[in-house]
């Protein structure tokens, strides 16, 4: 239960911030829109108001009026003009002759503006063109006043042009709460598709971390069901990686325990049996301290054996320095032969340098010449080699001896696996295959037999070649 209502919480948490980051987005939006449209009809109230007054000077000032030459008065010249334009249904013309409302035009308007006397005088008195606004009972108005005088005349008189502003407004503001209805069902819809959408995506992380709680060294046989191709179920399949190697880690971890126990609890019986038995006679205590001391040896080794290859998985295991492979190949050669008496050769040296960790190739070239000999008799060849590829080194060593069976050839490598073909008698820990393995892997390399029964084997390990700088002399 409380891993669902983590789930719903954090699916909320991230949905109420989406609809915030939407809400804002929208609510800009909408502002700004009715900002423009109230604006807009303003400034399309004035341009109407411009274009009337252009229409008037153009009417006053055609032939067929003549600076006032067809109309004997400033009365004649408002009222033919009245009588031949028309006005919009948003809009009124009336005019004033001698400080008193004389004609309007011919319509019905919400507001008649020419029988308030309080504007009618006020606008009277204007004597230059302009453009105002003003409240009335039917709403808003924008209006335009201008004032006639003709010449030779006494009479005064104005024309007056009135938009009037609630048509547009209502207009605007139905496109204003249109668009605010749809942004409020767009939320709404984004609201719903993004709880399902955030479910989706959280369900695998969710899931991961169910998994991960009931996730213990006794059970990592758990997975993330991992489904579509998306960043999230890349974090499953990378989360399931992670749990195989924690897996395969752990496993290795148990085996090996389990083979490190085996192999000290014999020596250590050993050990404790002789001692239990042993007797007060001189030649007796003598036998048994010699086979003590040599199962602690042994123990030694195998414990010395057993910290190298848990530290050949640090980042200090290997010293690398570039190395000259030939010297290498030489000098383990050289050390080997005190191992035994065998026909020691040399195949071949790679002429090259390299950078690898000289110490551990020896130690690698020379397990493998002493389990040559552990697999050969004294009229055997053992032989050490060496070559360069485009991008590798491949260092050797093979024997005439007995040969390594067919499937054995893998199994060597583990820890503590011994061939079949082994010499009766031969009391190795069953680590030297596994050592030559790490050192090879940790140069990033690997190590491979080849063999035919009964005609010898050769062991290869073969390394990326990775060139020292040279400086110029």
């Amino acid at each position: 239960m409380s891993e669902i209502r983590r789930g719903v919480t954090a699916r909320t948490r991230i949905l109420g911030w989406i609809l915030l980051i939407l809400t804002i987005a929208v609510s800009i939006i909408v502002v700004t829109t009715a900002r423009a449209e109230l604006s807009r009809v303003k400034v399309q109230a004035h341009t109407e108001l411009q274009h009337e007054v252009e229409k008037f000077r153009d009417f006053a000032s055609s032939p067929s009026s003549g600076d006032g030459g067809g109309f004997n008065s400033v009365q004649a010249l408002m009222t033919s003009h009245l009588q031949n334009n028309l006005p919009e249904h948003t809009e009124t013309f009336f005019s004033i002759v001698d400080r008193k409302e004389d004609q309007r035009s011919v319509d019905n308007p919400p507001f008649r503006l020419d029988q308030d006397a309080e504007f009618v005088a006020e606008a009277a008195k204007v004597t230059t063109p302009e453009i105002n606004e003003r409240s009335t009972p039917a709403g808003p108005v924008t209006y335009a006043i201008v004032p006639i005088q003709m010449q030779g005349s006494s009479q005064t008189g104005q024309l007056v042009i009135v938009e009037y502003l609630t048509p547009e407004y209502d207009e605007a503001w139905a496109t204003i709460w249109t668009m605010t209805i749809i942004a409020v069902i767009a939320l709404a819809m984004a609201g719903i598709f993004g709880w399902l959408v955030a479910g989706r995506v959280l369900s695998p992380i969710r899931q991961l971390s169910e998994t991960a709680s009931r996730i213990g060294e006794e059970d990592l046989s758990r997975r993330i069901e991992v489904t579509g191709n998306d960043d999230v179920a890349h974090l499953g399949v990378t989360f399931n990686r992670m749990l195989d190697r924690l897996e395969a880690a752990f496993a290795g971890q148990r085996q090996f325990l389990d083979d490190a126990g085996h192999e000290l609890r014999t020596p250590i019986t050993v050990v404790r049996g002789h001692l239990d038995v042993m007797g007060d006679d001189p030649e007796d205590r003598e036998y048994t301290l010699d086979l003590v001391g040599d199962e602690l040896r042994r123990m030694s080794r195998l414990v010395d054996e057993l910290i190298m290859l848990a530290g050949s998985e640090g980042p200090d295991f290997l010293m690398l320095a570039p190395t000259d492979i030939t010297d290498l190949v030489f000098e383990s050669f050289s050390k080997a032969t005190a191992l035994g008496t065998r026909n020691w050769v040399i195949d071949a040296t790679p002429e090259a340098f390299g950078i690898v960790d000289e110490q551990r190739l020896t130690q690698a070239l020379l397990q493998l010449a002493a389990n040559s000999v552990d697999h050969t008799d004294t009229g055997d060849t053992i032989a050490f080699g060496g070559r360069t590829t485009a991008d590798t080194i491949e260092l050797w060593v093979r024997d005439t001896g007995s040969g390594v069976a067919e499937e054995d050839r893998e199994r060597i490598f583990q820890r503590f696996a011994r061939s079949k073909k082994a010499k009766p008698g031969r009391r190795g820990t069953g680590l030297g295959l596994t050592i030559v393995d790490r050192i090879a892997r940790a140069h990033g390399g690997s190590v491979s037999v080849s063999s035919v029964e009964g005609e010898g084997a050769t062991f290869l390990i073969e390394l990326p070649w990775h060139h020292p700088e040279v400086e110029d002399q």
